[in-house]
């Protein structure tokens, strides 16, 4: 009965007056995480919230009640298997369908399943703008390779000469690239090169691509999307938290856990800096090498001697081997998220046209940095 009664709110969402994006892509592709950064929710209540429509189609519309959008996956192109008899979804959803995305890792060049479904649909409606969403970027990165910032890719023929990308990806970016060269329509596929990450694997920001993808999203779906914006109630100060702050923090201690003295220290100072310039960038301040150092002014004084004292003692602690290491782990956590903290809110005001009070900067600080080592420690027991 409860299956059923989810067909049925399916078929309705099906015959809302809302477009749709069509998904098409294998099982761990990355289509839930980008579905997910659309709709401002979390991995897990976008893979509960699809519903069976056939046997290989299902169906995510958001926000639940009065959708703006869609999500239809081709599930024929998964694992997964569902026998409950729905309605014929192609004949209600064709004529308001407005993309079709594909979502491929970058790496897997065996997409037979995912062109035989393309092609076809493609030469029946050739006006669908057809997104090539490349994921899985870091499956062509070497050891200590990091995400290349700003974001460069415009998904033409120039992403081959940027400098810095590593000749793996480089490769098979373009051989995947090729495989819809033949592909017929009114215009090329749009490409956008992404990488959806979680905070523990240290590959900050986390939502690699993201801005590209909204850019590409408000070319097709102008309208759509300056509705969805409306509809996504997580704040930016909450967004920056999640996909800037931890990501950073986490690939700072990462950095940082070199037993080596100074080696791994220079590394995380590094990347702290690197998160403050993506911190302002988020709030529409000019990318510069000068906001670090700006922050650090800010903040004063008392927060050079401070972070320069625990900066030594850190290096001193990793000589003894262990117990060493996890302080430093601790610690560095700690300062980068207050760090983080600092520079949001010094951002967000000038972003508003305020100049922020250095008082309560230092304030955000000291709080941050107390409340970074709760965090850090909440952090370590959900890994356990």
């Amino acid at each position: 009965m409860k299956q059923r009664r989810r067909i049925t709110q399916a078929q309705a969402w099906a015959e809302a007056e809302a477009p749709t994006i069509w998904l098409l892509g294998k099982t761990q592709a990355g289509k839930t995480s980008i579905v997910a950064e659309i709709v401002g929710q979390a991995h897990d209540q976008i893979g509960n919230g699809f519903m069976p429509m056939t046997k290989d189609v299902r169906l995510y519309a958001f926000p639940e009640e009065r959708p703006v959008l869609r999500f239809l996956d081709t599930r024929g192109l998964s694992d997964v298997a569902d026998d409950e008899p729905a309605v014929d979804l192609h004949q209600q959803t064709s004529a308001q369908a407005q993309v079709i995305m594909v979502v491929a890792r970058v790496d897997d060049l065996a997409l037979e399943d995912v062109l035989a479904v393309l092609k076809p649909l493609r030469a029946e409606h050739p006006d669908w703008p057809v997104l090539v969403a490349q994921t899985c970027l870091h499956h062509g990165y070497r050891r200590h390779d990091y995400h290349l910032l700003p974001y460069p890719f415009t998904g033409d023929d120039n992403d081959w000469a940027l400098p810095g990308l590593p000749d793996e990806l480089r490769q098979s970016m373009l051989a995947q690239r090729h495989l819809f060269a033949d592909l017929l329509g009114h215009h090329p596929p749009l490409f956008v090169p992404l990488d959806f990450t979680r905070p523990e694997q240290g590959l900050p920001p986390s939502d690699y691509g993201a801005q590209r993808l909204w850019e590409i999203l408000e070319q097709v779906l102008p309208e759509t999307v300056m509705r969805l914006r409306a509809s996504v109630s997580l704040s930016q100060a909450e967004q920056v938290r999640t996909k800037v702050i931890l990501p950073w923090t986490m690939a700072a201690v990462a950095a940082n856990a070199i037993p080596a003295p100074i080696i791994g220290g220079l590394g995380s100072a590094s990347l702290q800096a690197t998160m403050v310039n993506q911190i302002a960038r988020r709030y529409g301040q000019p990318a510069t090498r000068d906001q670090w150092s700006e922050l650090v002014a800010a903040l004063g004084t008392g927060f050079v001697l401070g972070f320069g004292g625990r900066w030594l003692v850190q290096q001193g602690l990793k000589l003894g081997l262990g117990w060493g290491t996890a302080v430093v782990a601790a610690w560095t956590f700690a300062i980068t998220w207050a760090i983080g903290e600092a520079a949001l809110y010094y951002f967000s005001e000038r972003a508003a046209g305020r100049e922020p009070d250095h008082e309560v900067l230092r304030e955000r600080y000291q709080q941050a940095l107390r409340d970074a080592r709760r965090r850090y420690e909440e952090r370590k027991e959900q890994g356990r």
